[in-house]
């Protein structure tokens, strides 16, 4: 029974996740075919915070994913290598004109130096 609970919250995030990768597509597509500044920033801020919910919902994977409970792990890694790519394309395009990067692994991590004063 407890195994049947944990596929169905297991499902729920996953759907989580599928809806927040189109959600982020659809902002993504926004940001970059607005030419207006004040648009853009707000369709950045939109974007943080879907970024923001897929963290979330990958770190619950990684814990999954890392728990002796769940036999098959392949779709837990599939859905948090894709959270982590479209973390990637985030910090690719976005991330630049963002002065916070967010928290995703070190090689998904901008390569802007830090400013020290």
């Amino acid at each position: 029974m407890a195994a049947r609970k944990l596929q169905i919250e297991i499902d729920k995030c996953f759907k989580k996740v599928d809806e927040g990768v189109q959600i982020f597509e659809g902002i993504y597509e926004k940001i970059h075919q607005t030419g207006n500044q004040s648009q853009k920033e707000k369709l950045e801020d939109a974007l943080k915070k879907e970024i923001k919910k897929l963290q979330r919902s990958r770190d619950q994977i990684k814990t999954w994913a890392a728990s002796n409970d769940i036999k098959d792990k392949k779709p837990l890694l599939e859905k948090r290598k894709l959270i982590e790519t479209v973390g990637d394309s985030f910090n690719l395009s976005v991330a630049p004109s963002v002065t916070q990067i967010l928290t995703f692994p070190s090689k998904w991590k901008s390569s802007r130096p830090s400013k020290r004063t």
